[in-house]
């Protein structure tokens, strides 16, 4: 029977020419170009723009040159962008670190109220843009105009014009930096805990030891190769963010890497765009990446010497808290309060301003109310039209993202070989190149062509960046699908391509769309590829956002966030409620 039932069986090989090849093999090779014009194309453009003088774009004839690399190696500037670099991507990890263990521990091992609804209420900042957050702080903890600091010098008598928080600083890049990264921190950990047998803690605690010596010396240890391999991880997500540094760090004073790129390739009077020299940078930042990612795979590997999952069922037990059951309720909420609450609030109050002006007792009689910056929104021709481009690239990427990856993860799990594994490793790839560095790459691909200009590009580059999430994501899914419906299905003679879309993709249909929801939220709340990729004709929301923002225009752009912020909470909402409907109808 399982010779009758093998995919690729004589009947079904495909000739060409004097080769037959199976389907499967046709497909996965078919997959393997595509990740190629995704992933391996475009990182190889940006090495040989790295080489190429200025104004002149890969593929154009004429001299190769080392001058970038001499350039951007020597500027006086450098040691200072990769130091900056350095603090921010390192201070975000060490202080968000502590915050996202303590929740996820509080979530997964303790008596906490409400802790079942973590999972929804987490997803609301994992949903809020960036820029959002950014902005938020802005009004809150600017300088001169900050709500915070005008409130704390007023209530202390405090005589200056300025403080006593700044948030253009690196103290305030770090800080809404940790902000942004604790949700996804949290995700990673509470995975970890979760997976963990916790009959060793039961023993020490058994042995007297107490609650602190139990974390210390037994959990801790436990988690180390994959506390470690997200340590890693989230440090070369510091590394490769844009967002923040470049809402916070010009004023400030602050560049890092991302930002050198980002500001490099913008056209200068007097020789246009010098693609070469943000290739140079941005071979630097991949190598950083592709050093980090090596790391975080090999401490992934050594993490199974420290398994301690068996085939027993077990039950974590729930450790009471007692009278500090609130206590850690407080805590987080206090989380949420200052990455979502506060910040939001914000950006409501002054969407509704004429001018900005801080909410403090000396201004509330200047405070001129309107509701404009909404009904500009409404003009097609203002913010609309983005809006709508915003929607189509969210989901055109999600669909495609997730379509793609299905097909991957099939191959993987159900046809293993050197070919299918090839595949995977390659659909990895996007996690060891920053964003910055794919978005770049894509920017080097595709101007001149066609394509370039138009909302299939940044669909396109948004599924190179979000392929080896969904590539984990949906493997995890496949491998607990039996493949018996899908040999049944082979056995009666229907063909590969009706065999895995009526019977494989719709067994995983919840994680399918887990996924689209997932990739669709964060390409909606992402503006680094609409303001590296987009043009005149393929504005996203992202883009006249920071046009307001960067224009000091705070009623407008703050108006724009609420809508997208809003945008997004609905879909995740909705979409959450459709998956738990599919899940029960499958």
């Amino acid at each position: 029977m399982a010779r009758a039932i093998t995919v690729g069986a004589p009947s079904g090989w495909r000739r060409f020419g004097n080769v037959a090849l199976q389907p499967r093999a046709i497909v996965a090779t078919i997959v393997l170009v595509l990740l190629g014009v995704l992933v391996v194309v475009p990182l190889g453009l940006m090495v040989l723009a790295s080489f190429r003088p200025a104004g002149v774009l890969p593929l154009d004839a004429g001299a190769y040159t080392l001058g970038n690399y001499a350039e951007a190696f020597t500027d006086s500037d450098l040691g200072t962008i990769l130091l900056n670099t350095f603090i921010y991507a390192a201070g975000g990890v060490v202080f968000a670190i502590p915050i996202a263990f303590g929740m996820a521990y509080l979530t997964e091992r303790t008596d906490m109220p409400l802790r079942d609804w973590m999972y929804t209420l987490m997803f609301i900042p994992m949903s809020t843009p960036v820029f959002a957050t950014a902005l938020g702080w802005v009004l809150l903890a600017g300088p001169r105009a900050g709500t915070v600091n005008q409130w704390i010098r007023l209530l202390f008598g405090i005589d200056t014009n300025e403080g006593p928080f700044n948030i253009f600083s690196m103290q305030g890049l770090i800080f809404v930096h940790v902000l942004g990264v604790v949700p996804s921190m949290w995700l990673f950990l509470t995975s970890v805990l979760r997976n963990m047998d916790p009959s060793l803690e039961e023993a020490a605690s058994a042995s007297g030891a107490s609650r602190w010596t139990t974390l210390r010396r037994v959990t801790a240890p436990l988690m180390a190769p994959g506390l470690l391999a997200i340590v890693i991880y989230f440090f070369i997500s510091g590394i490769e963010s844009l967002e923040h540094p470049l809402a916070l760090g010009p004023t400030a004073g602050i560049e890092t890497l991302s930002t050198k790129i980002f500001f490099t390739l913008l056209p200068t009077s007097e020789q246009g765009v010098n693609y070469g020299l943000p290739a140079a940078f941005g071979m630097l930042g991949l190598v950083f990446g592709v050093a980090g990612m090596g790391t975080y795979l090999w401490l992934m590997r050594r993490s199974s010497k420290y398994a301690v999952v068996s085939g027993k069922a077990y039950r974590p037990k729930t450790i009471r808290l007692g009278k500090w059951r609130y206590v850690a309720l407080g805590l987080v909420g206090l989380f949420i309060f200052f990455k979502v609450v506060l910040p939001f609030s914000m950006l409501l109050l002054a969407s509704f301003l004429k001018f900005y002006v801080p909410a403090v007792p000396k201004s509330f009689g200047t405070m001129v109310w309107t509701l404009d910056n909404y009904a500009r929104l409404i003009d097609y021709r203002f913010f609309g039209r983005f809006f709508i481009n915003s929607i189509i690239v969210s989901a055109g990427a999600a669909f495609i993202t997730m379509l793609l990856v299905t097909v991957i993860s099939w191959l993987v799990v159900r046809f293993p070989s050197t070919l299918s594994r090839f595949v995977n490793v390659v659909a990895f790839m996007p996690l060891a190149i920053p964003g910055v560095i794919s978005t770049l790459a894509f920017f080097l691909m595709f101007i001149g062509t066609p394509i370039y200009g138009t909302l299939l590009l940044l669909m396109l580059a948004f599924t190179a960046r979000f392929l080896a999430f969904g590539t984990r994501l949906m493997h995890s899914a496949q491998v607990q699908i039996h493949k018996e419906l899908e040999e049944a299905s082979l056995v009666s003679g229907i063909g590969l391509a009706p065999t895995f879309l009526w019977i494989n993709l719709r067994l995983l249909l919840p994680a399918f769309l887990n996924g689209f929801l997932w990739v669709l939220v964060h390409a909606a709340k992402d503006f680094s590829v609409a303001l590296l990729l987009a043009t005149s004709g393929t504005l996203l929301i992202g883009n006249v956002f920071y046009g307001a923002f960067t224009g000091g225009r705070y009623p407008s752009a703050a108006a724009m966030m609420v809508v997208l912020i809003a945008f997004n909470l609905v879909v995740v909402m909705l979409g959450r409620r459709w998956i738990s409907r599919t899940a029960r109808d499958h």
